[in-house]
């Protein structure tokens, strides 16, 4: 234990500091594109470890306790998996967007959340075991909504069972793994882990930003009005969720005459659209188109550095 102490407080030091080191990650492949490049042939490999490090710290007993509110999270999983790609799909598919950007936005509002979503959100103070609950279940449905999604409303380029193939082994194989990880460490241990687990998922996210920002640059020389656009289209559409879900959970909240206070209304808007583009980019590679992939990767920007807004905002709008 000694000979990794150094180690365990250099990652815990990271897991304490999550969001400033994010925000890094994201800057570091524009500053250093030289470097960061390297990583790119890694980044498939990150999102496996991210996802696989992510379940290790879910309790399951926690999560199947929490199904007892059946309907808010019913609501959650068809909004998010059903609503949004078409309601995205038919507010974007006559703006002249370029068939790439169109792909990349409808796809984005059909993945399921981030795997940090749950842990971000407790710092933010919303309902972190109802975010986990969605995260839990919308990871293992999108294999099978995904794939419809992409036929019925977009072309990409793998087929339907291609595409479910390789969302369902992504998903099914961490899980088994954080299962046996979960069996063969135990419950204390991985909770004394659990700050140093947290730096190793700042690692990761800090490298797979890094790594997909290192193309950056030289896109922005070759046409920096371009992605300019783009990166401003990803913070409309990650915003244009968020918003959107709001209204849509207060809507249904008082339609449905269910007592759903301002912490999940914002649970679940914040769930909406802090959507997973890593687990799309996993899937899609290396047949990804060159806009789909330029919308990824400047998406990036509000998933990175939107959580430090969404701080603040909880603070004026939620109890203390």
């Amino acid at each position: 234990m000694t000979l990794f102490q150094p180690l365990i407080s250099i990652l815990a030091f990271l897991g304490r500091h999550a969001t400033t080191m994010m925000a890094v990650g994201v800057f570091s492949g524009l500053a250093f594109p030289g470097v960061t490049i390297h990583l790119q042939p890694w980044l498939t490999h990150m999102v496996w470890v991210l996802m696989f490090v992510s379940m290790v710290h879910i309790d399951w007993a926690d999560v199947m306790g929490h199904i007892r509110r059946p309907f808010l999270l019913g609501t959650a999983l068809v909004w998010m998996l059903a609503i949004t790609p078409v309601l995205t799909w038919v507010i974007v598919k006559d703006t002249g967007l370029s068939p790439g950007l169109i792909t990349a936005v409808v796809l984005t509002a059909a993945s399921c959340p981030l795997m940090s979503t749950p842990a971000v959100g407790m710092i933010i103070g919303l309902d972190g075991a109802f975010l986990l609950l969605v995260l839990v279940a919308e990871t293992f449905l999108v294999p099978l909504t995904l794939p419809i999604v992409s036929t019925n409303l977009v072309s990409t380029p793998l087929s339907t069972l291609d595409l479910m193939g390789r969302l369902a082994a992504l998903v099914a194989s961490t899980f088994v793994a954080a299962v046996i990880a979960q069996r063969i460490l135990g419950k204390a241990r991985l909770e004394t882990l659990r700050v140093p687990l947290h730096g190793v998922s700042v690692l990761l996210l800090v490298g797979f930003a890094a790594g997909l920002m290192a193309g950056v640059p030289a896109a922005f020389a070759d046409d920096p009005d371009h992605v300019i656009f783009v990166t401003a289209l990803s913070f409309a559409v990650f915003i244009g969720l968020q918003l959107a879900g709001a209204g849509a959970f207060m809507l249904a909240g008082r339609v449905m005459r269910r007592d759903w206070d301002r912490v999940k209304i914002l649970s679940a808007a914040f769930a909406s659209g802090n959507r997973n583009l890593a687990i799309l980019i996993a899937v899609l590679l290396p047949a990804i188109d060159a806009d789909t992939m330029l919308y990824f990767v400047v998406g990036q920007f509000p998933i990175y550095l939107m959580p430090a807004v969404w701080r603040q905002l909880a603070k004026r709008l939620l109890p203390a």
